[in-house]
């Protein structure tokens, strides 16, 4: 069999942050196969000798409106990609999956790719609140490419699961977890370092409790409940590292705060710096809310990438959140709709140190399974059973 080719959808403006889609392609590299990225021609890029780029406008004319923009450059990746006749076409998820399959309607030859809908996201879950006819026709649609689709993916057993449910399927869809690469030991002078850093944010000296929030700052994860914590908790101390796309919000926030002194925003940092910070922290708050059932059923990265940095955990209540929590004993949970429930949380890490350097332990136990060397092995075997499939 000659070299299988792999294409990867990926519509997205910052190729360097997708690091799920870089995670997959680094699998289907690994299987030998010759794999491609077709990406936006703007945004961050990285640099590797396992796959090559495709670069291709989102906007080829300038003064078209928008909707009408994305058909027109749909139909352009679609064409682009038939011609690198692949064997595999692995879409990000709707709108990569309608390239992937318009692509497969322009080849010209009469073998057509096999086809993976990779989803991130529960997008069912993120309708509960729209319109019914939206949710219908949404429905319908995901529905559909589920059902053509050769291997479709979710990001975890509580959003495999209702997928099922809602389209009343006989499979269900493949379970592969977003889960990072297993960290390194962080060094003790690096830590050292970062939490000099961190502390250095405040004023006053002393000794502090760091709880840190990191990720997007966005609606949804508790941010104004925290700083409500460190109002009602005068020994914490409370750190934002991160970025936002309104700034002013969140800074805002924090200055209108009676505990503005005990609050600070650290810039976004390298993903490959972000450990030593995540480390520094005493506590990491994974409190998402309930915005809908996408919210609920999350399995957050920044819970994942605290059990890496071995960092203690305050997590919602929520199915996939407090499995991880409870299975492997590393942290608490509580209600994110309850701001008395965060505060005691937060208050019974201060006042425990003995079970959060248990929870550090056992953290260390936890993040050699809960590593992409490991879930990468689960997409591995599919992938393989894909390239079975193909003559």
């Amino acid at each position: 069999m000659s070299q299988i080719k792999f294409v990867k959808v990926a519509y997205v403006h910052d190729w360097l942050y997708a690091n799920r889609d870089r995670r997959e392609v680094d699998v289907a590299a690994g299987l030998g196969w010759d794999v491609t990225v077709v990406k936006p021609d703007t945004g961050k890029d990285d640099e590797s000798d396992r796959y090559g780029f495709l670069k291709l406008p989102t906007k080829p004319h300038k003064k078209w409106p928008n909707k009408l923009n994305q058909i027109s450059a749909g139909i352009r990746w679609a064409k682009e990609i038939a011609k690198l006749e692949p064997d595999i076409i692995s879409g990000h998820n709707l709108i990569g999956m309608y390239i992937a399959m318009l692509s497969n309607k322009k080849r010209k030859d009469k073998n057509k790719a096999r086809l993976v809908y990779d989803a991130h996201e529960y997008l069912m879950g993120q309708l509960v609140r729209s319109n019914a006819l939206k949710r219908k026709f949404s429905g319908a649609i995901e529905k559909y490419v589920i059902k053509h689709s050769d291997l479709p993916m979710f990001v975890n057993d509580s959003i495999c699961d209702a997928v099922q449910k809602d389209y009343k399927l006989n499979e269900r869809p493949l379970c592969v977890r977003n889960l990072p690469y297993l960290a390194p030991e962080i060094p003790e002078d690096v830590k050292a370092q970062a939490r000099k850093e961190l502390e250095d944010l405040f004023g006053d000296k002393g000794e502090k409790f760091i709880v840190m929030f990191h990720g997007q700052f966005r609606s949804g994860c508790s941010m104004e409940k925290l700083v409500k914590a460190a109002e009602a908790i005068p020994s914490m101390y409370l750190v934002f590292l991160g970025y936002a796309t309104n700034p002013d919000y969140y800074e805002n926030l924090i200055k209108s705060s009676p505990a503005h002194a005990r609050i600070a925003i650290h810039g976004a940092v390298p993903q490959k710096e972000l450990w030593k910070y995540i480390a520094a922290a005493d506590v990491e708050a994974v409190i998402i809310e309930n915005k809908n059932a996408s919210y609920y059923y999350s399995l957050p990265n920044k819970l994942l990438e605290s059990v890496q940095a071995l960092t203690p955990v305050i997590g919602s209540n929520y199915p996939e959140i407090k499995a991880v929590i409870e299975k492997h004993n590393v942290g608490i949970t509580c209600t994110p709709e309850d701001q008395d429930s965060i505060n005691k949380s937060i208050e019974y890490m201060i006042a425990n140190r003995d079970f959060m350097d248990q929870c550090r332990i056992n953290c260390a136990s936890a993040k050699k399974e809960l590593c992409w060397e490991n879930e990468s092995k689960i997409l591995g075997e599919a992938f393989k059973g894909l390239e079975d499939k193909i003559g």
